[in-house]
């Protein structure tokens, strides 16, 4: 399911008399600005349920999901180069894994859960994914470039509000990551072999991994992880 393709077309100022109060409505607003393409955004009033795989285009696109976005498969947003594009889901997100990636920017006003992984790529492009509540999931998987934050329902994000195991790379204000995504030496005593390439932890096989419901760690791995974290 194209999510792009859901809901009404709408305009920028009709939005703004909506939703003007929220706090990042000036981050939505950005998009209008951060590519040369004219945007034109699109409003899914109700929520979205659905068993499909939901994904996006290359964008770029505006898309406000009013109420949850909820889906048994899998939710992936990416774009095309430089179509600088933000999603924001007013409720909550439910889905077996979620893939960010290029020029997707995402926003969950409450919380995130999926029962597979995380995976955010790119972020030297824009990628960004941001959770007012609670994210949970049985990894996050990021390269060292790609941010995230969850605020539990407060101002700034807090470690407390990441019920996973993070890879991602270290120097990030917002999350301290359980394993460095670069200490690829380790990747092979790591990851089970389902989700390497030549060695190396490679995200589009993790996500297909997690959709048969594997996880990319070994197990004596995993559960030392979870066990230090209190998981």
């Amino acid at each position: 399911m194209r999510l792009d393709e859901q809901g009404r077309e709408v305009s920028f100022e009709e939005l703004s008399e909506r939703y003007r109060g929220h706090e990042l409505w000036a981050w939505f607003l950005e998009t209008r600005t951060l590519v040369d393409t004219e945007v034109r955004p699109r409003l899914i009033e109700g929520g979205l349920d659905t068993s499909e795989d939901v994904e996006t285009g290359d964008g770029p696109w505006a898309l406000i999901v009013e109420g949850d976005l909820v889906t048994t498969g899998d939710v992936l947003l990416s774009t095309g180069d430089y179509a600088s594009s933000t999603l924001l889901v007013t409720g909550h997100l439910r889905a077996r894994s979620l893939k960010y990636a290029t020029s997707a920017r995402v926003v969950v006003d409450r919380d995130l859960t999926a029962s597979g992984v995380i995976v955010g790529t790119w972020g030297t492009d824009g990628a960004v994914l941001g959770v007012g509540g609670t994210l949970t999931a049985r990894a996050v998987l990021l390269d060292s470039h790609t941010p995230l934050w969850a605020n539990a329902g407060g101002p700034r994000s807090v470690p407390e509000a990441f019920r996973t195991l993070i890879v991602g790379g270290r120097g990030w204000q917002e999350f301290t990551p359980d394993l460095e995504c670069d200490d690829i030496e380790r990747h092979e005593q790591t990851y089970v072999p389902e989700v390497l390439r030549a060695g190396v932890l490679d995200h589009a096989r993790a996500l297909a991994h997690a959709r048969h419901g594997g996880s990319p760690f070994l197990p004596e791995v995993e559960r030392a992880l979870r066990e230090k974290k209190g998981l």
